[in-house]
Formats: structure tokens, sequence, C-alpha cells
């Protein structure tokens, strides 16, 4: 319960395989889950070979830009994953971007499916101490 990040912080590492961030598509999002303290957070919590996956969804912003400068602060490969919708009504297509720590390698199954994370913009990185949401808008 409660606020995601401050709820890792307080955990000893938990060794995930995946661990998702979801939180990105409304009209006001959280920032303080893309700084380069979280993304180091979340690495902290994932196996070595684990997965971060982020969905970027948003109809205003565009949060590529801000994952790939943190993926190459970091040191992760990226990329982006966009599952396959079917014709439901009420069913929207999800962007995500997946996050690993090389030489890992990804999946057929995503390899496939993937494309390598890029972006025309340049943002400067985020932390906890700085964000710019007009940079992002789409």
């Amino acid at each position: 319960m409660g606020d995601a990040r401050l709820s890792l912080e307080r955990e000893s590492p938990e060794n995930f395989d995946v661990l998702a961030v979801d939180a990105f598509s409304s009209d006001s999002i959280p920032v303080h889950l893309l700084t380069t303290e979280a993304m180091q957070l979340y690495f902290h919590h994932l196996k070595p070979d684990g997965i971060l996956a982020v969905h970027i969804s948003n109809r205003y912003l565009d949060l590529a830009p801000v994952l790939l400068g943190e993926s190459k602060a970091l040191a992760k490969t990226a990329v982006v994953w966009t599952p396959k919708t079917t014709e439901t009504v009420d069913v929207f297509g999800a962007t995500w971007v997946l996050l690993v720590a090389p030489p890992t390698h990804f999946g057929d199954i995503v390899t496939k499916a993937s494309e390598p994370l890029g972006s025309k913009r340049t943002v400067r990185l985020w932390t906890d101490d700085y964000s710019n949401l007009f940079r992002i808008l789409k």
C-alpha cells in the first residue's frame, strides 16, 4: 500500500525476474518514478539478468527520451515492445520500454516483437532534484 518507490526503499533486495512500472498513462504522472535514483532502486531489486518493464503509453507526454537517457546513464539495453492488440472493444494498445543489463539478451519472443529504444529528442537526465515535463510534451 502507498507509494511503490517508498515501499521498495524500505525492503531488502527482492531479486525479481521482472519489475513492471505502470503509472504513466494519466494526465498527471508521478515523475519521481522516472528519475535516475528510482531506476537505480528498481535495478537494486532485480536479478542481474532481470527486466525492468516501463509502460510509457501517454496521450500527452513522450516518455521515450527520458528512458533513453536513463538507459544510457545506467548502461542498460532498452527496447520498445508493443504487444499485439485485438479488435476487442475497449482494449487499447500499450507501449512498453524493457530495460536490461548487458550482456543479457532478450528471448526470441521479445526480440522479434521489439525495436531498439530511440528518440529524436534529447532531454537532460531526470533526478530527484530535476525534471522537465515541458520538454517531453507531444
